[in-house]
């Protein structure tokens, strides 16, 4: 590990005032952010609005040394949860945030709690709050940046770069997409790690940082320590200094920490050198918390020296492990209880005074003409390139078929005919040149193989194919080179919503519109549902595929067997969930999403729940308005109104299914023919857009409008007050719903414990939704 600081760069003595005058007043507006929030805006009903000023201070320096000296017009950054008010204090001083927006923090409609990229008004690159996601995100972006440039070509350079805390890096998705192959050669990207010493709830362990360091040069990170400042490494030179080194280093992170709440000097004196009489002569004039506290993270000089050494290295990541103290220049600095703490009105009244703030002028900047503003004004033209995260998203003229011409045999399943569509896709190629793929080393399970064959797969270096050197035959080629379009990632489900978030941030950050496409076994979305939601929340577009899906996968068990995703699919905001049964209803789905993802830069993501078994075709009727109708949720697929004996209230019955069990559905339906009844089969393609539908409605009407939606559609007047059967290939709640619309009696079927192994025909019977139940039900 190499330290930073000493004869890299020089600052002269202005400058540096210049930046401890800023950070003063960085200090302070962040500080004061929480403060006015918290007791002088106040929350209505009385409760606490929140913050984590002791958070925002270990970075202030940290934040202000890379914005007035070392950032770059192309760099985009994430910012860790906690320090956000810092960050917005930075964007007021540089010009690009209202001076109001500082007592809208946690505010409804004003500035949000962590970082939000479309929330914000400031331009947060990357939403952070859920933590260590946010530290990962930039890495995949520089992957993205990387592929785009391969792809369409040069462009302006990019840095990536992540500030977290040091706990933040107990998050185990963090590792995980470090170990990707294809993020450990990236260069350009920085991580800032705040090394406080403190999480949440305790000081953290004695040695987990060399662990860190270790980690992160195995994965090919060059590291540069800032442990130090420069007062402390001065008395290190002085005879008997290597003694006092020795001290702090030997010493445990929870007695370092005890020492930083000690404010008398000789009670602090005692405390550090003991019975040691060389350090007693060594430290005898010294200002000892001031000099216990004197950090590398907040040593200015040391910063942008580091920061300029980060500069020059860009064949592979850097990590800046700048050392701090959680609550620096405030009374709570060291304090392992500091976390969520906030500052008393005295506190922040002798903080004020620090800051060299006036009373009444809590929220101002620096006069025009002082040397801080012209300074910020300096940094702030040199930036004016810097890419805003919520500019307009180009929108691409490219045309998308409604539908291919494909024929399809008798029988295919829903993930075979994905397989072929995105085939087929390649086929054109303005549409080909934006589909990208990726799963977690699940490609050709979920057929990927024949779209790999003809698109290759992603490496920013070209590899040989050993088997085709040698003429061996297998499945899929793996062609791998700058060329290629399909992602292959190990087997994390954190790293494959990472990166199909950060392809589908490609036109809002890169100005390269994309159609990320992952496919994943439908039973493993939940170990990534995190990642997944991260995504989404950031503004990220892509098409995911769950497949195979549900107890139909019989044999293969109840760990690949999957029940709960329809809910995921109905709850998750920005994402559109479809499980259709029939190839031409996948055709539809898939180049819609599309032509959307193309031109439509607000358009949702869509899951597709698929499925291995193989569905008659035969079933799907011939209709103009049918494509309309599969798009927006559902339709009648058996439609038994008009026969003779048809009698609404009597014995009529309406069934409403999806996916692997509707050709079952119309089995019933015709079984029951015999016995006079008469089941209608609504085949809902998309129970996320009934319910959407319904939920709209009726807010509409509670504001006195009146809006029909989809499933009034489906169930003609006369027939709401038929009883329904509602049944599918996963919990039953997911379509349990519709009944409630009509206020209809309901029975819904599902499934609603871990599934076994067995036959289909065995599992359906074993948990009520095969041919029996359906008909038992209605």
């Amino acid at each position: 590990m190499r330290a930073a600081g000493e004869g890299i760069t020089t600052m002269t003595d202005s400058r540096l005032g210049l930046l401890e005058s800023i950070s003063r007043r960085v200090l302070w507006l962040s500080t004061y952010m929480l403060h006015y929030a918290n007791h002088v805006r106040l929350n209505p009903d009385g409760t606490k609005v929140g913050g984590h000023p002791a958070s925002c201070a270990s970075v202030v320096n940290l934040l202000t040394a890379y914005y007035f000296t070392a950032a770059e017009p192309g760099d985009f950054i994430a910012i860790k949860p906690h320090a956000s008010p810092v960050y917005h204090a930075i964007q007021y001083l540089l010009g690009n945030l209202e001076k109001e927006k500082l007592g809208q923090l946690r505010q409804f409609g004003g500035l949000q709690a962590y970082p939000s990229r479309l929330r914000d008004p400031d331009g947060f690159h990357f939403s952070t709050g859920s933590v260590g996601l946010g530290v990962v995100a930039p890495n995949f972006m520089a992957l993205v940046d990387r592929y785009v440039k391969d792809h369409f070509g040069s462009r302006a350079p990019h840095r990536f770069i992540a500030l977290m805390g040091d706990a933040e890096l107990d998050e185990g998705n963090v590792w995980e997409a470090l170990g990707e192959d294809n993020l450990q050669h990236l260069g350009r990207i920085l991580w800032m790690i705040d090394l406080n010493r403190q999480s949440l709830d305790r000081v953290v362990p004695s040695g987990r940082v060399q662990k860190i360091a270790e980690m992160l040069r195995s994965f090919g990170f060059h590291t540069i320590e800032l442990k130090y400042g420069r007062r402390l490494e001065s008395i290190f030179q002085r005879p008997g200094g290597e003694r006092l080194r020795a001290r702090i280093d030997q010493m445990s992170n929870e007695e370092y920490q005890s020492l930083l709440r000690i404010e008398d000097n000789a009670a602090l004196g005692e405390r550090l050198c003991g019975a040691d009489e060389t350090l007693s002569e060594l430290l005898r004039d010294a200002d000892l918390p001031a000099l216990v506290a004197d950090l590398g993270g907040h040593d200015f000089v040391k910063l942008a020296a580091a920061f300029e050494q980060a500069r020059t290295i860009t064949d592979r990541p850097v990590a800046l492990i700048a050392y701090t103290v959680k609550g620096w220049k405030l009374p709570i600095a060291g304090d392992p209880g500091n976390h969520s703490r906030l500052l008393t009105e005295q506190q922040v009244d002798t903080l004020r005074a620090a800051s060299g703030v006036e009373s009444g002028h809590e929220f101002d900047g620096f006069a025009p003409e002082s040397a801080e503003a012209e300074l910020a004004a300096e940094v702030h033209q040199r930036l004016n390139g810097k890419r805003s995260a919520k500019r307009a998203v180009p929108r691409l003229d490219i045309a998308v078929p409604e539908e291919l011409g494909a024929s399809y045999a008798a029988e295919v399943s829903t993930q075979q005919a994905f397989g072929h569509v995105l085939a087929e896709l390649a086929r054109h190629p303005r549409i080909r040149e934006r589909l990208v793929t990726a799963s977690p080393d699940v490609a050709v399970s979920t057929n990927l193989g024949t779209w790999i064959q003809k698109a290759g797969v992603y490496c920013p270096e070209e590899r040989c194919d050993y088997f085709e050197a040698a003429h061996i035959p297998v499945l899929v080629h793996w062609k791998q080179g700058p060329a290629g379009q399909h992602f292959e990632l190990g087997i994390s489900e954190n790293n494959l919503f990472l990166m199909l978030g950060a392809l589908g941030l490609a036109g809002d950050l890169l100005d390269e519109p994309l159609v990320p496409v992952g496919t994943i076994y439908d039973s493993f979305i939940s170990r990534g549902l995190d990642a997944l939601h991260y995504s989404i929340y950031n503004g990220a577009r892509f098409i995911l595929a769950g497949t195979p899906s549900g107890i139909s996968l019989s044999t293969e068990g109840a760990l690949h067997q999957s029940l709960m995703p329809p809910a995921f699919g109905i709850e998750s905001p920005r994402l559109c969930y479809y499980e259709p049964c029939f190839a031409r209803e996948v055709e539809w789905i898939l180049l819609e999403a599309v032509r959307r993802m193309l031109r439509e830069p607000d358009a949702d993501s869509v899951y597709l729940r698929l499925s291995t078994v193989a569905q008659p075709q035969g079933l799907l009727p011939a209709s103009p308005e049918l494509r309309r109708k599969v798009l927006e949720g559902g339709y009648r697929l058996v439609d038994r109104a008009g026969e003779p004996g048809y009698q609404p209230g009597e014995n009529v019955v309406n069934l409403f299914t999806c996916g692997a069990l509707v050709p079952l559905a119309v089995q019933a339906s015709r079984q029951l023919d015999e016995e006079e009844m008469f089941v209608n089969v609504i085949n809902v393609t998309s129970p996320d857009l009934l319910f959407r539908g319904w939920q709209r409605a009726n807010q509409a009407r509670m504001r006195g409008g009146s809006t029909a939606h989809p499933l009034e559609t489906l169930i003609p007047p006369a027939e709401r007050h038929c009883p329904v059967v509602t049944v599918m290939d996963g919990h039953p709640h997911a379509l349990s719903f519709i009944g409630s619309v009509f206020g209809a009696p309901t029975i819904a079927l599902g499934v609603d414990s871990y599934g076994q192994s067995g036959t289909r025909q065995e599992l359906y019977d074993h948990y009520g939704i095969g041919l029996a139940a359906m008909q038992r039900a209605a």
